[in-house]
């Protein structure tokens, strides 16, 4: 699953789960992103940064996704 929003006028920010950990990044370079695990995303360790550039309801959406889907 993956969320996008806009990051400025030229950038997009994307947050995607994969098998093992959920992360963060800043157009297409996905090296530089951030990664939490899930356990620690569903432990609230993320919730401030998530929340804050993505929104509260992206954070909801993510941790009901982990939460059926979790690996």
């Amino acid at each position: 699953m993956q969320w996008e929003t806009r990051y400025s006028s030229c950038e997009m920010l994307y947050l995607d789960v994969t098998g093992t950990e959920v992360r963060s990044w800043l157009n297409s370079d996905t090296s530089q992103g951030l990664r939490w695990s899930i356990k620690d995303v569903l432990a609230g360790k993320a919730d401030g940064t998530i929340g804050l550039e993505f929104g509260g309801e992206v954070l909801d959406e993510l941790k009901a996704y982990l939460r059926t889907h979790r690996t």
